[in-house]
Parts: C-alpha cells; structure tokens; sequence
C-alpha cells in the first residue's frame, strides 16, 4: 500500500490546559523492529481527558491517544511474523529501559522508565502510527475493528481481576464505577464465575451507564447519591460482606465505602486513580479484618491475549459499550461527551 507524505494527528501541543489542536504530520516510517499500523477506530479515555485539563503525565509535542485498532501498511526489514494487511492491536508501553528489575522480569509493563503511546510518545489519534512490533497481538476474525479499540481497557480490567486479584467461582462482586472500565470489569467478573456484581455510580450516570450495567449482566446497579451500598451489600450478602471489591472510581468516599463493604479477608482491588496523592483510609479497622489489599496499574502480554480470547469467544461485548463514532475533527463533542457521563466510549476515526 503506497502511504501519503501527511497526515492528520491531534497533539497535545505543549503544557498547560487545553493547547490541543490537529496538525498535519509527516506520516511515520518503520525502521528495524517496528510497524506502521493505518488506525482504523481509536477510543476517548478518562486520561485523555485528564491531558487536556493538564493534570496527568504527558510530554509534549505528542499525538494522543493510547486505545486503537488497525491494520500494518508497513513492517520494518527486520520485524519477523508480521506483514500488510494484519489486522492487529497494540500494548502501550512503547518505550522501556530494557535493564531494570521490572524489565528483566517480564514487567516491562511497570518499568519506571516507561513511556507509553498517546502521552509518553505518539500515539493513536492520527491517520497512521508507528509501534514496535514486540507490542502487537492480532485481532481475532470475528471481532470488528470497533471491538477491538477496547482492547487495551479490557486488558487492564482482566490483568486486574483475572490474574491479580482472581475473581473465584460464586465471588459476590462490587465494581465502584461504571465508566467503561467498570463495565468491563462486570463483565469479566461474569464470565470469571462471580455468583452476583454489583455496580455503583453517581446521579449522572442514571440515564446511562447504570441501565447498561443491568443490560450487561449485573444483579444491581445503585446511585450510591441515594443508595446506601454498604448496607446494601450487608443485606445483599446476609451480613457477610462482598468477596471482592473493585476501585474504578478514585473517588476517596467509594474507596472507604468499598473497604467497608468486603468481607473478613476479603480482596479489594484499586485500579482508580485519585484527584489527590493521598487518602485516608480506617488503617486500624482494616487490621482487624486482614483484608488483601491489591494496586494495580497497566497490563501485559498474556491479559492482552487473554482479552482477545474473550472478544472472540463473547463473553466479554465492547461493542454495546461503543455510544458515539465520531470523525477526528470532533474531538473535543468527544472529550465533552466522556467527561460529562453522557458516553460510555466515544471512537474517533481518524
């Protein structure tokens, strides 16, 4: 496939909130051990969002963008297995040290040094990214482009619950959020075995996301802004508590609600990342109660085949997650839909 000379990109183009803007960029070119994959679909994260008010890591000038889809129009001559025309996914962490402790254990993906695509370096925001081809995982036949752009979420949420905090067969199940990351986690709690999940949200997420959780396969979907879930959960489980409980939220008041809610060594699992650097947390209380205590960031090589594996077999549907497509140019309708709750996941297409 002949490429173009440019292509549009929307960068992230310098510190400070907003200063976002598409450019035309020279479209990128493989070297050695790389690819260049034709961006099909490209998912609108809350970290985007974060970007743009500049409170998360980023180092500009960077295309954004770390959730996509596509197709290799270009391997570099000494990348082996791949070739044009695969219809492939990518792992984030583009840019590792290659010596520290966390590298050299298979970790690559909580190296310190780590810079990731959409924030570290460019992402998949544009007509066309190059990726090293050590990231890449094929996608399975039956799962659309679209489907597929929730890959690197779905990895996240399944490296958590599935290989960390290992949801067991009959778990009563709290997610606190129902975000798209939430959504998710239900439904791999679901297809892990869990007997019952509930789901949390605020007044916003009502007309939305609250009714796609039921839709989706939770046993309760709550408005903890009138609901009381800690006693619900003590109703729900005859007092016992919840077997484990998810943080997507980051919110300081779910996190104290959640670990009120486990059970005598229950797990919690904290994926959500909090406003503030600290939160308090009834340390005492907690002793008495010997609960694991799980934080949890990125995802690896098998989560990520692990989640194809689902895609492909439908336990786990991104697609009725997908709520707007929208062209490049409307960004910021996206970033405005995600953050006020009235998406579950916005596509750009580049």
């Amino acid at each position: 496939m002949k490429m173009p000379e440019s292509m549009r990109a929307l960068v992230k183009t310098d510190r400070g909130r907003d200063r976002i803007e598409i450019r035309e960029l020279p479209v990128p070119r493989a070297d050695a051990q790389s690819v260049v994959i034709r961006v099909r679909a490209a998912g609108i994260c809350g970290s985007d969002v974060k970007i743009l008010r500049d409170e998360h890591p980023y180092y500009p000038p960077v295309v954004l963008g770390h959730e996509f889809s596509g197709e290799i129009v270009e391997a570099g001559p000494e990348v082996e297995g791949w070739s044009a025309g695969e219809r492939v996914v990518s792992e984030v962490h583009g840019r590792v040290c290659g010596r520290c402790r966390c590298c050299l254990t298979g970790k690559k993906h909580i190296c310190p040094d780590k810079r990731a695509l959409g924030w570290g370096m460019d992402g998949g925001f544009a007509e066309y990214v190059k990726v090293p081809a050590w990231l890449l995982h094929r996608i399975p036949e039956r799962v659309s482009f679209e489907e597929a752009a929730l890959s690197e979420p779905l990895a996240i949420v399944v490296h958590g619950l599935l290989e960390r905090a290992r949801v067991e067969p009959e778990d009563f199940v709290v997610i606190l959020g129902c975000g798209t990351l939430g959504l998710l986690a239900l439904q791999a709690a679901r297809a892990e075995g869990a007997a019952s999940v509930l789901v949390t949200g605020i007044g916003q997420d009502e007309k939305l996301r609250l009714p796609k959780a039921l839709e989706l396969g939770a046993g309760h979907a709550v408005n903890v802004q009138e609901t009381d879930p800690v006693e619900l959960v003590r109703r729900l489980t005859g007092g016992v508590g919840a077997d484990l409980v998810v943080d997507l939220s980051g919110a300081p008041a779910a996190i104290r609600q959640g670990l009120d809610m486990l059970r005598v060594e229950g797990r919690f699992l904290a994926i959500g990342i909090p406003a503030a650097a600290e939160v308090p947390i009834p340390w005492k209380h907690l002793i008495f109660r010997v609960p694991q205590v799980l934080f949890h960031f990125s995802s690896c090589y098998t989560s990520w085949e692990r989640t194809l594996s689902l895609l492909a077999g439908g336990k786990v549907r991104t697609g009725p997650l997908v709520t707007q497509v929208l062209d490049l140019s409307e960004w910021r309708e996206g970033m405005r839909l995600t953050e006020s709750g009235e998406a579950v996941k916005v596509l750009l297409r580049p």
